[in-house]
């Protein structure tokens, strides 16, 4: 079993200083192996970090709507009985995704707030000038917030694909996003530059050679970097090679779609 101590001193290892805002990405699957479950493995991420973001998205406020842009991988109209269910985004939806368990008892925890996207919000604690500026026009926006800022990205036993700061990356250099339609208190919102396939995201590393620190945890690398560097070496090598960090699946929808609209950009 994994202790507090052990957690505390693998994120020390990773270089991540407490005045740092760090954008967190932990995986819940790590909760077993932990003694003293959630509680003792965020009260280890809190012992070393005093300012974060963790990830709280709610799919379950997605819908499909009758009618939309071609090339947007959404069969419209076929949502009518599903779009039923969809529930409204407040504050306090809780989460529904892979590491909900981990988020949900962060959301909870004093002075921690949340963007408000109706998707792909985040949670924050010390950073509300960062959740203000993700909004639903702009998923982004709390990255590029903390460009310039000494931020640091933690990968907590999580794969590579987990980096959302990569999809930044992607929306800054003009790469094809969708489209989608999420339920709100206002009503029902379009929210644009959605996040396209992430399982290509490992390619990164190469890349970033020398800029990376790594720890292993009961045979599961942890990382972290710098968003600053994660950032600069991914616009250069997407400005360099647009099909760059796309998936090698054949048969991935998104990643076709997208070497598609590089295709025809290109002429």
């Amino acid at each position: 079993m994994l202790q507090y101590r052990d957690l505390k001193n693998a994120i020390h290892d990773l270089g991540v200083k407490r005045s740092e805002p760090t954008l967190v990405h932990a995986y819940a699957a790590l909760i077993p192996q932990v003694k003293g479950g959630i509680q003792t493995m965020l009260g280890a991420i809190l012992a070393g970090i005093d300012n974060m973001l963790m990830p709280s998205f709610t799919f379950k406020t997605m819908l499909i709507p009758e009618i939309g842009p071609e090339e947007n991988l959404i069969e419209y109209g076929s949502g009518r009985e599903e779009n039923l269910n969809a529930s409204i985004f407040t504050p306090d939806l809780p989460a529904d995704f892979e590491d909900q368990a981990i988020s949900e008892v962060f959301r909870h925890y004093p002075d921690v707030n949340r963007s408000n996207h109706p998707i792909l919000s985040f949670l924050g604690l010390g950073l509300d000038g960062a959740l203000q500026a993700q909004s639903t026009a702009d998923p982004y926006g709390h990255i590029r917030y903390l460009l310039g800022k000494n931020a640091k990205v933690l990968l907590i036993g999580k794969d590579i694909s987990a980096l959302f700061s990569i999809h930044a990356c992607e929306q800054e250099s003009g790469r094809k996003q969708f489209l989608r339609w999420a339920m709100t208190e206002e009503g029902i919102k379009e929210c644009p530059s959605f996040p396209g396939c992430s399982n290509g995201f490992h390619k990164v590393l190469f890349h970033l050679e020398g800029e990376v620190r790594q720890v292993t945890v009961q045979d599961q690398p942890w990382y972290s970097f710098s968003l600053d560097s994660l950032t600069r070496t991914t616009l250069q090598l997407l400005r360099e090679d647009p099909y760059a960090l796309l998936c090698n699946d054949l048969h991935c929808e998104k990643c076709n779609l997208i070497r598609k609209d590089i295709r025809q950009r290109r002429g």
